[in-house]
């Protein structure tokens, strides 16, 4: 009994030395490739993850889909730094170019521009290439490096060539109205791998995580559900020339809170994101509460930020 305990227990600890590994390779599905000169500290979520090289024109970085803050630190110059937020199976350029400062002059008008876009037929088409940066051909004309995504495309019959290293892939297509159609040129297989699928500028993301400004204990928000139980213009708003809120309309391009909730807003009680959020949150919560409603969370900061980010 026992010879067949320790063989079990051996079999279980050996195996155990490739579970690690096995997990990894399993989620990390997507890519960050920095680009810059050799001798760049690249940082991770705080977390020194190499430095750039001659060989990799940069660093290659795997990881899973999620957000990530980078940034880069090189002698003699001011540290650069980006946040991204990472998809399923996508590959991410950082481009670091280094430059002597130059004289700026800007805008002390905080200027608001909103388009009304021409309601056409119109889809959504990503290019894509395996390896990344070949050069892409759409309608015949080039329109740079691999990976582009192309908006408001006519809905109509379209060609598109990817050209890597005198390597040739071509593909023609049909655009309905309202799809969305994604071609990878996958060069190791020498084919085009064509997906699609209908597209609805009404539904927003089912989660969306919510970034606090020390990039600790983000929100966690259902998007989706409340969306679907109270629409759009419950939460979103515009806001006129003069700063004033202007109700949500149809169509409406959704800008980010911050975009006006920052510190240049003049109502001190909301001049942040958190405030703002905090604001509508908690207090259509608290007010649901009161009217003897089931609500989310109003108490615990736990109930809505990621415990785990926390410690």
């Amino acid at each position: 009994m026992k010879k067949i305990f320790y063989v079990l227990l051996s079999g279980f600890l050996i195996a155990s030395l490739f579970l690690p590994q096995v997990i990894l390779a399993v989620h990390e599905a997507a890519v960050i490739h920095v680009s810059a000169e050799a001798g760049v500290d690249i940082w991770l979520n705080n977390e020194l993850v190499g430095k750039t090289t001659k060989k990799e024109n940069g660093l290659v970085i795997n990881l899973a889909p999620g957000e990530y803050n980078l940034r880069a630190a090189k002698e003699g110059y001011d540290p650069a730094e980006t946040q991204l937020t990472v998809k399923d199976d996508q590959t991410i350029e950082w481009r670091i170019n280094f430059a002597k400062p130059v004289m700026k002059i800007e805008d002390a008008v905080e200027r608001i521009d909103t388009d009304m876009m021409e309601s056409e037929p119109v889809g959504t088409i990503i290019l894509k290439s395996v390896p990344l940066n070949a050069e892409v051909f759409f309608d015949g004309k080039s329109i740079g490096r691999a990976d582009k995504k192309i908006t408001y495309a006519p809905a109509a019959d379209h060609s598109v060539k990817f050209v890597f290293q005198k390597r040739e892939l071509s593909e023609k297509f049909s655009l309905e109205s309202g799809d969305i159609v994604l071609l990878t040129a996958d060069f190791a297989n020498e084919k085009i791998v064509r997906e699609s699928g209908k597209t609805d500028i009404n539904i927003g993301p089912e989660i969306i995580k919510l970034q606090t400004a020390r990039k600790k204990k983000p929100a966690i928000f259902p998007h989706r559900f409340h969306q679907e139980m109270w629409g759009c213009e419950v939460c979103h708003h515009g806001q006129d020339a003069e700063g004033k809120q202007t109700p949500y309309i149809e169509g409406m391009v959704i800008q980010h809170c911050p975009t006006c909730h920052n510190l240049k807003m003049p109502n001190k009680e909301l001049n942040n994101f958190m405030k703002a959020a905090h604001a509508r949150c908690k207090g259509c919560h608290k007010k649901l509460v009161a009217e003897g409603d089931v609500a989310g969370p109003i108490g615990k900061c736990s109930g809505c930020h990621e415990v785990s980010a926390q410690k």
